[in-house]
């Protein structure tokens, strides 16, 4: 397998982890975040490049507002 395999199969173990966390109403894991998932692109990003504010990342946020090749709005 693949570094890159093995880095989505571990943020996918942690994306179900917390799922099942929060079914059974158990207290969050305690660990440092260490990426976070992007809801408008669905990249993996480090946490100081993620804007909480606006819900997204950078290279999302660079984009916001600017039309795409086929017409629509990035939102």
């Amino acid at each position: 397998m693949s570094r890159t395999r093995l880095v989505g199969l571990r943020y996918a173990f942690r994306e179900v982890e917390a799922i099942v966390r929060v079914a059974l109403r158990l207290p969050a894991a305690s660990a440092r975040v260490c990426a976070i998932r992007c809801p408008r692109c669905g990249r993996w990003v480090k946490p100081r490049r993620y804007d909480l504010r606006r819900s997204s990342c950078r290279s999302c946020v660079r984009t916001l507002g600017r039309p795409r090749w086929d017409g629509e709005l990035c939102l």
